[in-house]
């Protein structure tokens, strides 16, 4: 299957920042844990933020027969927790593959990621702004003999998920969660503390959170299934058939008419691989059908005939992330001190906004773009903001050059304003340690603190184990250091998790302009108001310049279209494999 030649999308961004109604942020850990955009028209009229074109040529018309495979195999670096109770003891998405099994009260549309229907027919925000009232699907199987899913499933999943021994990243968040049984069909939430977040956590953005499972089935396993056992029974159109700890995770076609769709394959196998290099030999040798790679495997496969799927929404964003100043309040292994800036050090140079800004601009984002991302990377220009939501302001675009664009000699002039120069550099510490999964950080953070030391700026690699540094983050010591923001978090959980003096990790970058502005749109929950809010907070965060923005990476896999048609990947949740209806089979 040939690919299309990317190119800006233009006038379906600009229809979508009008019309969608968008959803809101990503779940996370509660606890701690360059397409350029568009020339100006002579209008004087800004395009928006350049999105890849993911579209794909039609897949041929194959003769309808069976599948030229039973089971569909997709390969993916093994999990760092496997269990059968995910909901006490996992993160959200760690567990992806159970969307297989397990569906959600909302889905994320896969072509924009806005909140829709699945086993929530409707939801309302209640008269006290914070609580939600869901209309649940009548008629939805469990698998096995274990009746329809009702209200008590949603009450038994809350009381799984905020038991004493939760280890499960949103057990705060459900601590909040008092489920009130109205109905069978209906039941509400009430809520003790606003969490805008909520709508998120109980949607197909966060596996799992809030995914239903029958309480009668996991009553029936003892209620805390572990790996002997297997995981209690799910709604999905595939239920589970098999799991060997590390090797796989194995499911199977339900043998009779779904409420929504009917898969192709009778079964679908999740194959844990960690070598990429492994996986792009399985993909070539056809052992498997699905994978992802990092870019120099992934142009192998591509060569060797492999088709690319793009995730049409953007949820990886890359930038650098300011670690200082952190507001002076207690937390952890930190005492406040009362100190008279109100912030735990007040000779952190990031306090100064003439910095950062200098910091940003200092930075060739296209260079790493380039070499780094194989010139796919969609320009950040709002950090943690998605330019496809209905939040999106068009003057974060038209003013990125000015008060971002890469302009070394306006970075030194900035820099001279703020003090520093060649008899008095900034010195700056930037962390160039390795992470999983992120092979490009290191290459990406060296080429960082080039740039920085072209403007003057005195460097430090910082090489310590992050076993270290994260001590270090718990006593507030750092400050005048950068770190790689690789977040599949954005905008409201991002603001929590990474800026928030409130109830966060706070390893950050704290502001007092940022407190206010996150406590304000944290007070409410209903999409269309905290979303008026976040606009507001953008137009403040551009102008403080909380991070050093780069680029969004686009999500891609690669699947093999002697078995695979087609697949229009979404991206949601957070470039994970998804919506697995949209896999189509080539058949014989």
């Amino acid at each position: 299957m040939k690919r299309r030649d990317r190119t800006t999308l233009l006038p379906l961004l600009i229809f979508i920042l009008a019309a969608a109604t968008v959803f809101s942020a990503c779940g996370g850990d509660d606890e701690g844990a360059a397409a350029p955009t568009g020339d100006v028209p002579d209008s004087g009229t800004v395009a928006p933020t350049a999105v890849p074109d993911t579209a794909t040529d039609p897949a041929p018309v194959e003769a309808m027969g069976d599948p030229v495979v039973e089971r569909l195999i997709i390969s993916t670096a093994a999990p760092t927790v496997e269990t059968n109770n995910p909901w006490r003891y996992e993160s959200p998405r760690g567990p992806w593959f159970f969307a297989l099994t397990n569906e959600s009260l909302l889905a994320g549309d896969a072509d924009t990621g806005e909140h829709v229907p699945q086993l929530a027919e409707s939801w309302t925000i209640e008269p006290d702004g914070v609580s939600v009232r869901w209309k649940l699907r009548e008629g939805v199987r469990f698998h096995g003999d274990n009746g329809d899913f009702t209200s008590a499933d949603l009450v038994a999943m809350i009381a799984n998920h905020s038991a004493d021994d939760s280890r499960h990243s949103h057990r705060s968040q459900y601590r909040a969660v008092t489920p009130e049984v109205v109905s069978d069909y209906e039941v509400v939430y009430r809520i003790s503390k606003s969490n805008p977040e909520i709508l998120n956590n109980s949607s197909s953005w966060n596996v799992i959170s809030g995914e239903p499972y029958s309480a009668k089935d996991m009553e029936a396993l003892g209620g805390d299934p572990d790996l002997t056992s297997r995981p209690p029974a799910g709604t999905g159109a595939y239920q589970f058939l098999e799991r060997n700890q590390g090797v796989d995770f194995v499911v199977e076609r339900v043998d009779y008419e779904h409420w929504r769709y009917q898969p192709d394959w009778e079964e679908v196998e999740i194959r844990f691989s960690s070598e990429a290099s492994t996986r792009l030999a399985s993909l070539l040798t056809e052992e498997i059908h699905v994978t992802v790679l990092p870019l120099d495997l992934q142009n192998q496969a591509e060569e060797a005939g492999m088709a690319v799927a793009t995730g049409q929404v953007l949820t990886r964003e890359r930038s650098g992330m300011f670690q200082g100043p952190i507001l002076d309040k207690n937390y952890a292994d930190y005492e406040a001190q009362g100190t008279a800036c109100g912030y735990a050090n007040c000779e952190d140079a990031l306090l100064d906004v003439r910095v950062r800004k200098a910091l940003a601009k200092a930075v060739d984002r296209g260079a790493i773009n380039n070499a780094f991302f194989g010139g796919k990377g969609v320009e950040v220009h709002n950090p943690h903001f998605v330019p496809t939501r209905s939040y999106w302001n068009p003057e974060w675009d038209r003013r990125f050059d000015e008060e971002y664009g890469y302009n070394p000699e306006a970075a030194m002039a900035l820099l001279a304003e703020a003090g520093y120069g060649p008899d008095n550099p900034l010195h700056l510490q930037v962390d160039v340690t390795g992470s999983s999964g992120l092979p490009e950080k290191q290459d990406v953070m060296e080429a960082m603190a080039g740039y920085f030391n072209d403007v003057g700026i005195k460097t430090e690699l910082d090489v310590r184990d992050p076993t270290i540094t994260r001590a270090a983050s718990r006593r507030f010591d750092f400050g005048n250091r950068i770190i790689y923001m690789t977040s599949n978090i954005v905008d409201l959980q991002a603001f929590r998790v990474h800026h928030c003096s409130c109830e966060s990790p706070r390893s950050g970058f704290e502001l007092k302009e940022m407190d206010e502005t996150i406590a304000y749109h944290r007070a409410v929950i209903e999409t269309e108001e905290v979303f008026r809010r976040m606009r507001e907070t953008g137009d403040i965060t551009f102008d403080l310049h909380i991070a050093i923005p780069i680029v969004w990476k686009p999500e891609e896999l690669l699947y093999n279209p002697n078995v695979v048609a087609s697949y229009e990947w979404s991206g949601v949740p957070l470039g994970t494999v998804s919506h697995f209806e949209r896999f189509i089979a080539v058949r014989k």
